[in-house]
């Protein structure tokens, strides 16, 4: 009687799908110890880098709380390790550097400098002038530099009150409006920070449709709002029908003015 030779494999592939969720199950559960296990290492690097770095804090203590260049490159170094010696006092490093204070107070002082200067730019300050306004407030804010600047109004900006840092034509200037600045809004503002309007500070809607590419509603558009806000301020210009009005951002006339006066001492 002839019999039926059965499928070579079929046995082994059985055997295969019977171990296969067991081999599946160990794996995972070998991949999770490695991932626990990476993690602990981690968080114990972390955990050294911060005492180290908590060290070195305190041996140039001085140098970080009175030489802004010292400063500066301590807190880049800082940034790179992802540790942040400002937010809270309550780590190692904040209370052995007590530079948390000295922020508070630039972030304070910085605030009261851009609200008290509000109705002269509408709220946009360039960062050098809010430098140049600190050192002029005591011994404490003599040595404040324009890093210190940017870091304090960074953190002030997350209690609210339109606080943030805008770049035009590569230079920091604080905003202090609440109103949400659209890239349109920015654009406008770069635009008056260019030398291709003729005079930094002042510019048309024609000088934005020429640099931008945009049509003329486009560029009313952002500039109503800026005007609306008190960001920039029209000048009507010359009697007549044909004159166009021109558009002033002041903060950015009075900046180009002190790096021209700057320059010629």
């Amino acid at each position: 009687m002839a019999h039926r030779r059965r499928g070579v494999g079929v046995g082994k592939k059985k055997a295969a799908n019977k171990s296969g969720p067991n081999t599946s199950s160990a794996a995972q559960a070998l991949a999770k110890d490695l991932n626990e296990g990476d993690l602990e290492f981690v968080k114990r690097s972390l955990s050294s880098l911060e005492t180290e770095l908590t060290k070195f804090a305190e041996m140039h203590s001085d140098s970080i709380k009175t030489d802004p260049a010292f400063r500066s490159k301590f807190l880049k170094m800082c940034a790179l390790l992802n540790i942040d010696p400002i937010s809270s006092k309550q780590t190692l490093l904040g209370s052995a550097l007590g530079i948390g204070d000295y922020y508070y107070e630039v972030a304070v002082k910085a605030a009261e400098v851009c609200m008290a200067t509000r109705t002269k730019n509408g709220g946009v300050c360039s960062v050098e002038e809010v430098k140049r306004l600190l050192r002029k407030k005591g011994s404490s804010m003599t040595k404040v530099s324009t890093d210190d600047i940017l870091l304090s109004i960074s953190k002030l900006g997350v209690l609210g009150g339109g606080f943030r840092i805008v770049t035009l034509e590569k230079k920091p200037y604080v905003v202090s409006v609440p109103t949400v600045l659209s890239s349109d809004h920015t654009d406008v503002l770069t635009v008056a920070q260019s030398d291709e309007t003729g005079v930094k500070g002042c510019f048309s809607i024609s000088d934005i449709v020429n640099v931008k590419g945009w049509t003329e509603e486009r560029a009313e558009r952002a500039v109503e709002t800026l005007v609306r806000e008190g960001m920039a301020w029209v000048d009507e210009g010359g009697a007549g029908v044909k004159s166009k009005p021109q558009f002033w951002v002041w903060s950015v006339f009075f900046q180009q003015n002190d790096e021209d006066e700057d320059e010629g001492e």
